[in-house]
């Protein structure tokens, strides 16, 4: 068996200690932006990049002083800093990262990065800091699953369903890399294979052209699955999971987007499976563009407008995942079912809401009925 991609891009073997130095240090006002009081210095501001692209724009007065906050760390330190791109990981994804590179923020869904196989890491805020601070990464290198994807998804479901039936039965990789492989995935596929395995407290991971796999994964006995709500946001890997064929009737509303969703092959998707329908009767349906190129590109298809003539309500591009108040808040003992992998207690809006992460296929079944 030869090296893994792990050990490949660390230069070293399972096991080995080893210091890299980063492509690039990501800096958000989501969970990172709290590195910035573990800094002296910036080693390589060339290296750095600070985003705005959570709960834009601002829908609290804390949200505007993280705001001001990175970004006087940016003008301090001549870091690059930038706005009204929209999510900053599918915007790496998109427009900057490449193949080989290594990519440190603060949250487990920089995951999604290997998809374009990119290391992406996700750090605790002091040992975002430490980096920030000398430009270099040391780390054990970790092991290595690999899990060979095969099968067609069945009528209904869709890659999100895939990765929660995934998670479902893989709560035991916490600071594993998972290599996936297979042919026959489309991009758009891989990424969110790539971003929701990091909830399961995964090291990274990555599409690759392995060989030997340690499992195979069959697309065809996945069903339409949910993950519930939990209490607090350190509970969140932990949350349960139900089937979609569960789902109560009393749902208020659906959301496309979130950190796992918006993309313009979501969009594309999603104004398929409404033609020819109406909004369900008293449901609301958020629609979050992820970037702004992706929404750009939506204006220039007719998407925007066919989504607005459906009923939906469109957000400014970006990371809507939390959303404790402001545009996209839920109010007393509603239910959300959103592409979000976020449904902690409190993150979109009152305490007793029910959030629950769902595929668009789902969401958009019991969005949509027939005129």
């Amino acid at each position: 068996m030869g090296n893994r991609w792990i050990e490949t891009i660390l230069g070293g073997k399972a096991g080995d200690a080893v210091t890299v130095e980063p492509d690039l240090t990501l800096v958000t006002n989501g969970f990172s932006h709290g590195a910035i009081d573990y800094t002296e210095g910036v080693a390589d501001p060339d290296k750095v990049l600070v985003m705005y692209d959570h709960n834009i724009p601002s829908g609290s007065p804390e949200d505007a002083k993280v705001y001001g906050e990175i970004l006087r760390f940016a003008q301090k330190n001549r870091i690059s800093f930038k706005q009204a791109k929209g999510y900053s990981l599918q915007y790496l994804a998109d427009e900057i990262v490449k193949g080989g590179q290594i990519v440190v923020t603060g949250t487990r869904h920089a995951a999604v990065l290997g998809a374009k196989g990119v290391l992406g890491i996700g750090l605790c805020n002091t040992e975002l800091g430490r980096v920030l601070t000398t430009g270099k990464y040391s780390v054990v290198i970790p092991e290595t699953l690999v899990v060979k994807v095969i099968g067609t998804l069945p009528k209904g479901t869709g890659m999100t369903d895939a990765a929660l039936c995934f998670l479902e039965k893989h709560q035991e990789l916490r600071g594993k890399v998972i290599e996936f492989t297979g042919s026959g995935i489309c991009d758009h596929d891989k990424a969110v294979m790539c971003y929701m395995a990091g909830e399961t407290g995964a090291y990274a991971a990555v599409w690759t052209e392995a060989e030997d796999p340690d499992e195979v994964f069959n697309l065809g006995n996945v069903c339409a699955m949910l993950r519930m709500p939990c209490e607090t946001v350190q509970d969140q890997t932990r949350a349960a999971f139900a089937k979609a064929a569960t789902l109560e009737d009393t749902i208020q509303a659906g959301q496309i987007g979130g950190c796992n969703g918006g993309t313009i092959e979501d969009l594309r998707r999603a104004v398929a499976l409404i033609e020819g329908k109406k909004l369900r009767y008293s449901f609301r349906l958020t629609v979050c563009p992820a970037t702004s190129s992706a929404y750009l590109k939506a204006l220039e298809e007719g998407l925007i407008t066919k989504f607005i003539d459906f009923g939906a309500q469109i957000s400014a591009a970006g990371d809507h995942s939390i959303v404790p108040q402001g545009a996209g808040a839920m109010g007393p003992e509603e239910k959300l079912l959103t592409t979000g992998l976020y449904t902690f207690s409190g993150s979109m809006g009152c305490e007793d809401a029910r959030i629950m992460t769902a595929s668009l296929e789902t969401i958009m079944a019991y969005a949509a009925v027939e005129n």
